[in-house]
């Protein structure tokens, strides 16, 4: 990783990111993720149709998607933190209007712009890791912010079903997280200035050092990536995407249509993925660290894992809530940890072409295209022929993302180790 900072300062820097960029993550996917499980008592409560409701989700997913590049690119060339401060804000601030919105259209138009802010935050915190930490600390604070990131689902799922929709209405969970990400944004706040107390490493003199550094990195070519079997992963990181917030994002309303349970039983019984998708990352961490230590690898595998899950659920769908509800969770956590090895892991190596930043924006916008699409085309295919079709196309994704990540090992290895 970057030796921008003194041993001293760098650890220091360090341990302080290791706790706030948890930290921010887990506010992100409380400002994020609050709509999409709320989506089910909206569509109850409104009356509105699965793919109207989910057009607020879709928009925010493809703006999301493209500030992912526009912030990966500022997030090499301006001082990340200030980034990240200004995305907390913004996502703080539209929360709140979204509680106080009560028009679809408007609704969809906010949500639209809450994607964006949130883009600002992802790119320019893995510039600071990479800035802070050597390369296994950095692993296992990925792990620790997916982790924390997770958590913030399960604190909407629980919040949400068992607080705000069964006393009050569905718009309590917006107040709650805007009021939860400002606390974080002051933490965030005065962590940085602690930090940077000294000297700025992100500064305009720091960025006379990062020219020099530049002037070394071999340039990027085309020809590079699509030798290096990096268009083979974005699309494995197309299709893990569609899994993770497509089965995320509709298990509440699939449970809930499926075996006749309402909107807020459902979103607590649906906690049960992102809890899986904790101990997914947990024990993904242990395997990169103890036996694949390559990532198309330890990603092939998980996915087939994924693939097996959704296999399970052709066959007994509606069988039993709450065997739908463990296998969907454990598909989910198969894709957690497929995110972890193609969407933490690959950005870091293309530090050697001074493209972390760049990358990391890239590579989660990738993820987010196959979340925009999933989220409209699921709704409207269980709409026009219903769940069975839903969960067929979920194990078709998963055969695709498997395939991708088996092609692509060979010439990935040869890129990392070249």
């Amino acid at each position: 990783m970057s030796n921008k900072l003194t041993a001293h300062k760098k650890t220091t820097a360090a341990d302080l990111f290791a706790v706030l960029c948890p930290l921010i993550y887990f506010a992100s996917y409380l400002t994020r993720k609050d709509y999409s499980i709320v989506m089910a008592a909206i569509t109850e409560t409104e009356g509105i149709a699965k793919s109207v409701a989910g057009i607020p989700e879709s928009l925010a997913l493809i703006s999301y998607g493209a500030g992912q590049i526009i912030s990966g690119v500022l997030g090499d060339k301006i001082k990340p933190h200030k980034m990240i401060s200004i995305g907390l804000s913004a996502t703080a601030i539209l929360n709140t209007a979204m509680a106080l919105c009560g028009e679809p259209t408007a609704r969809a138009v906010i949500w639209f712009l809450n994607g964006f802010a949130q883009s600002m935050l992802w790119p320019p915190m893995v510039r600071i890791l990479a800035a802070t930490m050597e390369e296994k600390r950095y692993n296992d604070v990925c792990v620790n912010v997916n982790i924390a990131g997770i958590s913030g689902t399960i604190f909407l799922y629980l919040t949400s079903s068992l607080i705000w929709i069964k006393f009050f209405t569905w718009k309590y969970t917006f107040f709650a997280s805007a009021i939860i990400c400002a606390a974080i944004l002051t933490a965030w706040l005065v962590g940085c200035k602690k930090a940077f107390s000294d000297s700025d490493p992100f500064d305009k003199k720091a960025k006379e050092v990062n020219s020099s550094a530049e002037a070394k990195h071999p340039k990027l070519s085309f020809g590079v990536i699509f030798s290096s079997g990096f268009l083979l992963i974005a699309l494995a990181i197309v299709f893990q995407g569609a899994l993770r917030d497509g089965i995320t994002d509709w298990v509440p309303t699939f449970i809930s249509e499926t075996f006749s349970l309402q909107s807020s039983n459902a979103i607590l019984k649906s906690v049960l993925l992102p809890v899986l998708g904790v101990i997914s990352l947990k024990v993904v961490g242990i395997i990169n660290n103890k036996l694949v230590r390559e990532e198309t690898k330890g990603a092939g595998w998980i996915f087939a894992l994924g693939l097996v899950c959704c296999t399970v659920l052709v066959f007994f769908y509606s069988s039993n809530q709450y065997i739908t509800l463990l296998v969907s969770s454990l598909a989910v956590g198969t894709m957690h940890g497929v995110n972890f090895f193609l969407v933490c892991i690959v950005p870091a190596r293309f530090e050697k072409y001074g493209m972390v930043s760049t990358m990391s924006g890239i590579i989660n916008s990738l993820t987010y295209v196959g979340s925009a699409a999933a989220i409209y085309i699921f709704g409207a295919v269980s709409e026009s022929l219903g769940w069975n079709a839903v969960v067929i196309t979920w194990t078709v994704t998963a055969v695709l993302g498997t395939l991708c990540c088996f092609l692509a090992v060979k010439p990935w290895h040869k890129f990392v180790r070249g």
